[in-house]
């Protein structure tokens, strides 16, 4: 992903949580290394490298036969962003990937993959084997987002389950006979999103929704 700072474009890397530190040499694993050969433009150019908690590191990149290094000299702490909750039906692994994706870019902090009456049928459905694959999506994409903080990927879970957990804030599930959704919400205040799979939620699935907090 390119970044704009006034007319430079600055390469953004991924790297380990716990590796960005002021003056630390971060060696980048072989795809970042290969994601740089075919982005760089200069020798020593400055590098952006997030780690998916917050931390960004900036420095310069030296890659020699021996591998592909930047030495951090300025260290960034991004503040966590506001709680947003995406529940979602957890249908086909395909397009689950390309949806955790999307929510990295629009600011998701969590994702939960939830198994629902239509999910179940489902021969391609995520499961606990896929989620390595999913968070990995997950952080990849803030190298199109600008981001700092990738979302947390849940295991699967039963929506029952799901439904029984207190949660605070605003909780909304998405039904199209529902209210139309607020344009605006507090900044601060947590939200849940409920999404159902391809076909939707049942009936049954929404009136459960409904009687456990969430609006319509």
């Amino acid at each position: 992903m390119v970044v704009l700072h006034g007319a430079d474009q600055v390469i953004t890397l991924l790297a380990a949580p716990g590796m960005l530190k002021q003056g630390a040499s971060v060696s980048l694993d072989a795809t970042e290394a290969h994601h740089l050969r075919v982005r760089r433009g200069g020798e020593r150019e400055v590098i952006r490298i997030v780690d998916g908690e917050g931390v960004i590191g900036y420095g310069a990149v030296d890659v020699s036969n021996h591998g592909a290094y930047v030495t951090l000299d300025r260290i960034e702490l991004a503040p966590p962003p506001p709680e947003l909750v995406l529940a979602v039906g957890a249908g086909d692994k395909d397009r689950f990937l390309w949806l955790a994706e999307k929510a990295t870019e629009l600011g998701v902090t969590e994702i939960v993959p939830l198994e629902t009456q239509r999910t179940l049928s489902v021969a391609s459905r995520v499961r606990d084997g896929h989620l390595e694959r999913i968070r990995k999506r997950a952080v990849e994409a803030l190298k199109q987002s600008e981001g700092a903080w990738a979302p947390r990927v849940a295991t699967p879970v039963g929506i029952e389950k799901f439904l029984s957990e207190r949660r605070d804030g605003q909780c909304y599930v998405l039904d199209r006979d529902g209210d139309v959704l607020p344009a605006t919400t507090h900044p601060i205040d947590p939200v849940t999103v409920l999404v159902g799979p391809e076909g939707g939620l049942t009936a049954e699935e929404v009136a459960a929704a409904a009687r456990a907090g969430f609006h319509r």
